[in-house]
Protein backbone atom coordinates (compact mmCIF):
# COMPACT_ATOMS: atom_id res chain seq x y z
CA UNK A 1 0.00 0.00 0.00
CA UNK A 2 1.90 3.79 -1.20
CA UNK A 3 1.24 7.03 1.22
CA UNK A 4 -1.75 8.19 -1.01
CA UNK A 5 -3.42 5.19 -0.38
CA UNK A 6 -3.05 4.75 3.46
CA UNK A 7 -4.23 9.04 3.74
CA UNK A 8 -6.84 8.86 5.57
CA UNK A 9 -7.41 12.28 7.12
CA UNK A 10 -6.29 14.81 3.96
CA UNK A 11 -4.86 18.00 5.16
CA UNK A 12 -6.32 18.50 8.33
CA UNK A 13 -8.95 21.18 7.53
CA UNK A 14 -11.94 20.22 9.72
CA UNK A 15 -14.06 23.89 9.86
CA UNK A 16 -15.31 24.03 6.16
CA UNK A 17 -14.32 27.23 4.67
CA UNK A 18 -17.93 28.35 3.21
CA UNK A 19 -18.37 28.55 7.48
CA UNK A 20 -15.50 31.23 8.01
CA UNK A 21 -16.58 33.47 5.29
CA UNK A 22 -20.99 32.84 6.79
CA UNK A 23 -19.39 33.88 9.89
CA UNK A 24 -17.68 36.70 8.48
CA UNK A 25 -20.80 38.04 6.89
CA UNK A 26 -23.32 37.58 10.18
CA UNK A 27 -20.37 39.56 11.53
CA UNK A 28 -20.45 42.54 9.06
CA UNK A 29 -24.40 42.27 9.24
CA UNK A 30 -23.76 42.68 13.26
CA UNK A 31 -22.02 45.40 12.74
CA UNK A 32 -24.42 46.95 10.36
CA UNK A 33 -27.17 46.74 12.97
CA UNK A 34 -25.26 48.47 15.42
CA UNK A 35 -23.36 51.31 12.95
CA UNK A 36 -25.16 51.22 9.98
CA UNK A 37 -22.31 51.97 6.98
CA UNK A 38 -23.85 51.47 3.53
CA UNK A 39 -21.74 50.92 0.35
CA UNK A 40 -20.45 54.35 -0.98
CA UNK A 41 -20.88 54.96 -4.97
CA UNK A 42 -23.45 51.86 -5.20
CA UNK A 43 -26.04 52.54 -7.53
CA UNK A 44 -27.54 49.33 -8.31
CA UNK A 45 -26.04 47.02 -5.55
CA UNK A 46 -27.76 44.02 -6.98
CA UNK A 47 -26.97 44.00 -10.36
CA UNK A 48 -23.37 44.50 -9.55
CA UNK A 49 -23.44 41.73 -7.14
CA UNK A 50 -25.36 39.49 -9.67
CA UNK A 51 -23.01 39.88 -12.25
CA UNK A 52 -20.00 39.31 -9.64
CA UNK A 53 -21.83 36.02 -7.94
CA UNK A 54 -22.63 34.92 -12.02
CA UNK A 55 -19.01 35.21 -12.29
CA UNK A 56 -18.28 33.04 -8.80
CA UNK A 57 -20.67 30.34 -9.95
CA UNK A 58 -19.34 29.81 -13.40
CA UNK A 59 -15.44 29.14 -11.72
CA UNK A 60 -17.05 27.24 -8.92
CA UNK A 61 -19.14 24.89 -11.53
CA UNK A 62 -15.62 24.85 -13.35
CA UNK A 63 -13.57 24.11 -10.23
CA UNK A 64 -16.16 21.21 -9.62
CA UNK A 65 -16.03 19.83 -12.87
CA UNK A 66 -12.03 19.01 -12.85
CA UNK A 67 -12.69 17.17 -9.24
CA UNK A 68 -15.47 14.88 -10.72
CA UNK A 69 -13.43 14.48 -13.74
CA UNK A 70 -10.92 13.48 -11.37
CA UNK A 71 -12.70 11.47 -9.33
CA UNK A 72 -11.29 13.03 -5.97
CA UNK A 73 -12.92 14.78 -3.18
CA UNK A 74 -13.36 18.75 -3.01
CA UNK A 75 -13.82 18.82 0.98
CA UNK A 76 -10.90 19.95 2.03
CA UNK A 77 -11.33 17.36 5.53
CA UNK A 78 -10.90 14.51 3.05
CA UNK A 79 -7.83 12.97 1.31
CA UNK A 80 -6.76 14.03 -2.03
CA UNK A 81 -6.77 11.36 -4.80
CA UNK A 82 -5.72 13.38 -7.55
CA UNK A 83 -3.76 16.80 -8.55
CA UNK A 84 -5.89 18.51 -10.23
CA UNK A 85 -3.96 21.71 -12.50
CA UNK A 86 -6.43 22.45 -15.50
CA UNK A 87 -9.93 24.43 -15.32
CA UNK A 88 -9.06 27.48 -13.52
CA UNK A 89 -6.05 25.79 -11.72
CA UNK A 90 -4.29 26.64 -14.71
CA UNK A 91 -4.68 30.13 -13.66
CA UNK A 92 -4.93 30.20 -9.66
CA UNK A 93 -4.15 27.59 -7.13
CA UNK A 94 -7.27 28.67 -5.01
CA UNK A 95 -10.05 29.32 -7.30
CA UNK A 96 -12.96 28.03 -5.22
CA UNK A 97 -11.65 30.01 -2.19
CA UNK A 98 -11.72 32.75 -4.93
CA UNK A 99 -15.59 32.17 -5.41
CA UNK A 100 -16.01 32.38 -1.17
CA UNK A 101 -14.50 35.73 -1.55
CA UNK A 102 -16.68 36.96 -4.69
CA UNK A 103 -19.73 35.54 -2.52
CA UNK A 104 -18.64 37.94 0.45
CA UNK A 105 -18.40 40.86 -2.12
CA UNK A 106 -22.04 40.12 -3.19
CA UNK A 107 -23.84 39.52 -0.37
CA UNK A 108 -22.54 43.18 0.78
CA UNK A 109 -23.63 44.59 -2.58
CA UNK A 110 -27.04 43.12 -2.39
CA UNK A 111 -27.43 44.08 1.43
CA UNK A 112 -25.48 47.27 1.10
CA UNK A 113 -23.43 46.81 3.98
CA UNK A 114 -19.95 48.37 4.09
CA UNK A 115 -19.11 46.46 7.35
CA UNK A 116 -19.43 43.10 5.31
CA UNK A 117 -17.08 44.75 2.28
CA UNK A 118 -14.65 45.32 5.09
CA UNK A 119 -14.36 42.05 6.47
CA UNK A 120 -13.73 40.35 3.03
CA UNK A 121 -10.12 40.89 3.06
CA UNK A 122 -9.91 39.32 6.84
CA UNK A 123 -11.81 36.43 5.93
CA UNK A 124 -9.22 35.78 3.49
CA UNK A 125 -6.19 35.98 5.43
CA UNK A 126 -8.04 33.35 7.37
CA UNK A 127 -8.46 31.53 4.62
CA UNK A 128 -5.02 31.48 4.02
CA UNK A 129 -3.66 30.87 7.07
CA UNK A 130 -6.17 28.46 8.21
CA UNK A 131 -6.72 26.39 5.10
CA UNK A 132 -4.16 27.40 2.15
CA UNK A 133 -0.99 26.74 4.51
CA UNK A 134 -2.44 23.97 5.31
CA UNK A 135 -3.31 22.35 1.84
CA UNK A 136 -0.13 23.43 0.19
CA UNK A 137 1.81 21.37 3.21
CA UNK A 138 -0.49 18.54 2.78
CA UNK A 139 -0.29 18.41 -1.18
CA UNK A 140 3.32 18.53 -1.01
CA UNK A 141 3.37 15.88 0.99
CA UNK A 142 1.22 13.77 -0.58
CA UNK A 143 2.30 14.81 -4.13
CA UNK A 144 5.92 16.09 -3.81
CA UNK A 145 7.60 17.36 -6.79
CA UNK A 146 5.04 17.29 -8.96
CA UNK A 147 2.89 19.93 -6.75
CA UNK A 148 5.98 21.86 -6.23
CA UNK A 149 6.15 22.07 -10.17
CA UNK A 150 2.78 23.43 -10.02
CA UNK A 151 3.62 25.74 -7.49
CA UNK A 152 5.91 27.23 -9.34
CA UNK A 153 3.92 27.49 -12.47
CA UNK A 154 0.61 28.87 -10.96
CA UNK A 155 -0.33 31.43 -8.26
CA UNK A 156 -1.67 30.76 -5.20
CA UNK A 157 -4.41 33.61 -5.96
CA UNK A 158 -4.18 35.49 -9.05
Amino acid sequence: MTDKEQDTHGPGVRLHPPLIFGFSILCGIGLDRLYALPVPGIVNGKLAGGAIITLGIMIALWALIGFYRADTDVRPDKPDSALIMSGPYRYSRNPLYIVLILVQITAALWLNMLWVLLLTPLSAVVINYYAVRREERYLEQRFGQEYLDYKQRVRRWL
